[in-house]
């Protein structure tokens, strides 16, 4: 038994030094090629992009409030209605505003008969044309003729002292009767004046009592070149607050119409605090909607909101969204892939040419009759394709199958 023993020891040296005389190992030996399949690694322009979520605004969104407190005798507009600037959309109950109106009219007239005129002079009025300054002009004019009478006659010692100053004391006193006839006049111009905006006011009270809709700013340039009813400042009423016969306060304001302008929309999107350097104006969004899956919006960054919210690091970056065909609702919500950068010669390959494990990812590439091993960043992803950054030669062949089964330098064999 124990030479068998020793002859199997003798007999296993030497079989590995014949192996180590021939120069080959047991592996090159033994392990047939692994048969893969590859594909040439291809080189395309990546788009890098930040993504991020929010609510879309209307471009102009506005509650409307009457200014004058009534009851509501008409409603001209509802949801979903288009509401042309400039149209009515309700009206309150005027018998109050009528009265306040015809009221001021007879104060109005009044103190301009005390004037003896027919309506307001523009600019600073001619007083002397006034009745009571003209009386009192007349009567100063009559004293002092008397005065000069009585001055003449006291060279001549044909009146006595008594009687000149007597008649100087009336021409003083029509001076100062003059001089408040002046000021009356005034008083009452300012009298009139008052009155007038006091009527005024109540004319606007009575105009106040239909509710229109605002005219925005650019709204007659659209209209004169496509018509009113074209122009896409218009608003659509998107919420009615008010029924007939309710009673609207100023105290507190009653709401009666929330209208929004979507032909564009405002999509306010919140971003992390570490993508400030790379979002600039003007820079082109692809929006998605829940509503429309297979459908993507283009858009642009009008706005970047210049601080950063200290509570949860992020900031607001505003999105233009057109919406001509009111295909968009405001106040849903939207997905934003915003468009960073566009990044040339980027090496994309299958996305069954990656073996991830432990946390590290990995490639083989075709060397002649060997795989060869590169470990590989992740960069972009897409369906079809995965971007990698490597030690990756231009030109060269990726193994796309049979990685399980490779190490690096394992032999292998190209099958179609």
């Amino acid at each position: 038994m124990k030479r068998l023993t020793g002859n199997f020891a003798v007999f296993a040296i030497a079989m590995i030094g014949c192996a180590k005389k021939d120069g080959a190992t047991a592996t090159s030996v033994d392990v047939p090629a692994v048969a893969v399949t590859a594909a040439p690694v291809q080189v395309r322009e990546i788009r890098r992009s930040v993504d991020a979520v929010g609510t879309l605004n209307g471009f102009e969104e506005v509650t409307l409030a009457p200014k004058v407190e009534g009851r509501v005798l008409s409603i001209r507009a509802d949801v979903g209605d288009i509401a042309v600037p400039g149209s009515v959309l309700l009206e309150l109950d005027t018998t109050d505003y009528v009265l306040s109106v015809a009221e001021a009219k007879q104060a109005f007239a009044a103190e301009l008969a005390k004037l003896d005129l027919t309506e307001l002079p523009v600019g600073e009025p001619d007083l002397s044309r006034i009745p009571i300054v003209k009386r009192a002009a007349v009567g100063l004019e009559d004293a002092e003729r008397r005065f000069q009478v009585k001055k003449g006659l006291l060279a001549n010692r044909a009146v006595s002292k008594d009687e000149y100053d007597l008649a100087e004391t009336d021409m003083r006193l029509a001076e100062a009767t003059r001089t408040q006839a002046v000021t009356e006049a005034k008083a009452i111009l300012a009298a009139a004046r008052l009155r007038k905006a006091t009527l005024e006011l109540a004319e606007q009270r009575l105009r106040d009592c239909k509710l229109t809709v605002p005219v925005p700013a650019g709204w007659e340039a659209w209209a004169s070149v496509v018509g009113p009813g074209f122009a896409p400042l218009r608003f659509a009423v998107a919420q009615r607050m008010l029924a007939e016969g309710e009673m609207v306060r100023s105290m507190p304001v009653t709401n009666a119409f929330k209208l929004v302008i979507d032909f564009k929309l405002k999509l306010r999107v919140t971003v992390p605090e570490r993508y400030t350097a790379e979002l600039k104006i003007d820079q082109l969004v692809t929006v998605s909607v829940e509503a429309y899956p297979d459908r993507s919006f283009p858009g642009r960054v009008a706005r970047i909101n210049p601080t950063i919210d200290s509570l949860n690091r992020t900031f607001q970056v505003e999105i233009e969204v057109p919406n001509a065909t009111n295909t968009l609702k405001a106040g849903g919500f939207a997905k934003a892939d915003i468009t960073t950068k566009l990044e040339a010669n980027r090496i994309v390959v299958p996305p069954a040419a990656i073996v991830a494990f432990a946390g590290v990812n990995t490639i083989y590439l075709v060397d002649g009759e060997r795989a060869k091993a590169i470990r590989v960043t992740i960069g972009t992803r897409e369906k079809d394709w995965v971007e990698v950054q490597g030690d990756i030669p231009t030109g060269a062949r990726v193994i796309l199958s049979g990685q399980s089964q490779l190490a690096d330098g394992s032999t292998i064999r190209i099958r179609n």
